[in-house]
């Protein structure tokens, strides 16, 4: 028992964290699970980062029209001057009144056909996007997993202190009556017993109040929240186990499987948008310009310069070829480099993700014949603890018998628990090590 309540106490231990959003009592597990999955502080740092991938997709989508077009404009004062090339100022002393003059310029490059530089670069941020949506949907079944060890835990705390209290009342129920049958070494045994049980009531109580802090904190809810469960006790969950093959080949289901082949399409991508800087970019570039200073001559000579009196437009075709052969092959080549680096990771995940699946499913069946065994001990203490106690109504003198029940009731009463609390955790991840929160309905407890 002791461990058990050590194990809750560890899961309880909870940070300060703002207020979440009220739910109203008592609260299922699908409840706190979905909540969980809404408001989750945790998670937020994940969603954040998908927009930003969302972000880094526009801008490769924008790559494609007009990845270029600015409009400069320039205000200000320029010095009078009247007359041309041909009959200038006699004023040559520069002291001349100031008048406004406005400048703009309009420039744009429309991309024509780049060897699928700009479509590889566009598929490689698609793909990155996907990475980091499955990055989100691992860390969204890990809050499920979380909310659920929380929920079962909080279930077995709560048990085991009823546990303990019901047991330490049937014993100080009966205090007196076994100070005057029983011997008095086995009196002092019993107020050792009672002393140690009230410690445990004092230490489940306290897991107790933990482990509902921790669930509340981890469904995004306030810590002080009054949190009530749906269920009135822990009971092992009901679910009709699908054959090992079926469950094997769901691997593709887990978010860290497809965020690894999203991996592999981006990083495949950027190899190829490497290798085709190789060839030239054909573009589309141009623009308009114009200025305007009303205090000046607008010069008509096409060999006279004029800063600040012009309006011209224009378009042409370009071409750039880019000759730093040796750096763009170094870039080629570590992009293949990563590539094949998560081929690799690939073939080892494909294996080891197999074997975790399917050591869930031996752990699966494990604890569901543990807990078979832990039902069948529960049921023939219960049996044996009634009938001592008839016994002991019957003849005083069957004490020691009630006391011996007593203990292999307690002891398997809290078997029973902790086998319901590893089989209820055993189907958990299960369920996790095919990507799903879970597949499982709470059925009648036995």
């Amino acid at each position: 028992m002791r461990r058990c309540l050590g194990l809750l106490i560890c899961l309880g231990v909870v940070l300060s964290v703002p207020p979440g959003p009220a739910l109203a009592n008592p609260l299922s597990l699908e409840q706190l699970i979905n909540h969980a999955l809404q408001h989750n502080q945790g998670l937020d740092e994940t969603k954040w980062k998908v927009r930003g991938a969302e972000a880094r997709l526009r801008q490769a989508k924008a790559a494609y029209i007009l990845p270029r077009l600015r409009l400069e404009s320039e205000n200000g004062l320029v010095p009078e001057a009247a007359g041309n090339a041909f009959n200038t100022t006699s004023d040559t002393s520069g002291l001349r009144p100031l008048g406004p003059f406005t400048r703009s310029q309009l420039e744009f490059v429309q991309p024509l056909y780049t060897f699928g530089q700009l479509g590889n670069l566009h598929r490689a941020a698609a793909e990155g996007l996907s990475v980091d949506k499955a990055e989100l949907e691992a860390a969204r079944l890990q809050v499920g997993r979380d909310v659920q060890e929380y929920y079962y835990g909080l279930l077995l705390a709560r048990d085991l202190q009823d546990l303990v209290l019901q047991l330490l009342e049937e014993l100080e129920g009966r205090q007196d009556e076994l100070d005057e049958t029983v011997s008095l070494a086995t009196t002092y045994k019993l107020e050792l017993a009672l002393l140690q049980l009230r410690s445990q009531a004092s230490e489940a109580a306290h897991a107790h109040s933990l482990a509902r802090r921790a669930l509340a904190w981890t469904a995004g809810l306030d810590t002080t929240h009054p949190l009530e469960l749906a269920e009135d006790s822990l009971q092992p969950v009901a679910f009709e186990r699908p054959p090992l093959d079926s469950l094997t080949i769901a691997y593709t289901e887990r978010p860290d499987w497809q965020q690894l082949m999203a991996g592999i399409a981006a990083k495949q991508a950027l190899a190829d948008a490497a290798g085709s800087k190789f060839y030239p970019q054909i573009f589309l570039a141009g623009g308009m310009r114009h200025a305007y200073a009303p205090n000046r001559t607008d010069q008509h000579n096409p060999f006279v310069k004029d800063d600040f009196n012009y309006f011209n437009f224009g378009a042409f075709l370009g071409v750039r070829q880019s000759f730093e052969w040796s750096l763009m092959t170094a870039e080629r080549d570590r992009a293949r480099a990563e590539v094949l680096q998560l081929r690799a990771k690939e073939a080892n995940a494909e294996r080891g993700i197999g074997l975790e699946v399917e050591r869930a499913y031996r752990e699966s069946e494990q604890t569901e014949t543990e807990l078979d065994a832990a039902s069948q001990q529960r049921r023939t203490t219960r049996r044996w603890l009634v009938e001592a106690k008839e016994e002991y109504e019957f003849d005083p003198d069957q004490i020691k018998g009630l006391v011996t029940a007593f203990e292999a009731w307690a002891q398997s009463e809290q078997g029973y628990l902790d086998a319901v609390y590893r089989f209820n955790m055993a189907t958990v991840e299960l369920a996790q090590s095919v990507g799903r929160v879970n597949f499982l309905r709470p059925q009648e407890r036995k």
